[in-house]
């Protein structure tokens, strides 16, 4: 008697035939972890890996890699399925990454700024706020692009990651500096350090919840 698994396992084999090397590995990845978490039985895993493959190789004929088809690691990709079951390839789109990375930014610089003026000075002005999410979340963007990369083991890909923190840092203090300098007070009101640290805290859980309902990724 066979079992589901070992009815589609042929079929997964003959899929992953055709894909290229940085695809196979991959998808070899993905099943790596899979096993390793134990939330899913052999028949359930092999559909799976079956389904993501299928549509791997689809992606391939376009020249898409798996990497960029999904946005995610292998490490990733199996923690957004155990999150919340998703079907596979249901992961956030860049616009709620963006929209992630730039409420974590906005709720922490806003936390920071207004805990710093209850003691001493004042908070960031809006304009400097609006401007740190909008930048917050491209630096976020572009980081998690590299940090994918650095955690896959590609060849230099750490230190091309602290290179493009560095400049991503430099970038976002630039800016930011510059607002502050050429944008007139009255568009560039401060607020009040309490008001300010409630809707900075009210802003993280936001992005918390947010994170979880649309499954998106750690960086």
């Amino acid at each position: 008697m066979t079992t589901e698994a070992e009815t589609v396992k042929p079929q997964i084999d003959e899929l992953k035939a055709n894909l290229t090397k940085r695809n196979l590995q991959y998808v070899q990845e993905v099943e790596k972890h899979l096993r390793e978490l134990g939330q899913y039985g052999e028949a359930q895993q092999a559909e799976l890996v079956y389904e993501m493959t299928e549509k791997v190789l689809e992606n391939q004929k376009q020249g898409v890699t798996a990497r960029k088809l999904f946005d995610v690691t292998p490490t990733e990709y199996v923690k957004a399925l155990a999150v919340k079951a998703a079907p596979v390839g249901e992961v956030a789109g860049k616009w709620w990454i963006a929209l992630d990375g730039g409420l974590l930014v906005l709720g922490a610089m806003m936390l920071i700024s207004g805990v710093s003026a209850i003691f001493q000075g004042q908070t960031l002005g809006l304009a400097v706020l609006f401007v740190t999410f909008l930048v917050g979340g491209g630096a976020m963007m572009v980081l998690r692009k590299y940090a994918g990369a650095m955690r896959q083991g590609e060849k230099g890909g750490t230190w091309k990651y602290l290179a493009i923190a560095m400049v991503v840092i430099l970038v976002w203090m630039t800016i930011m500096t510059l607002v502050q300098v050429l944008v007139p007070a009255k568009w560039n009101i401060a607020l009040d350090p309490y008001p300010t640290v409630i809707v900075g805290a009210l802003l993280l859980a936001l992005r918390y919840y947010m994170k979880k309902k649309k499954n998106i990724p750690n960086l």
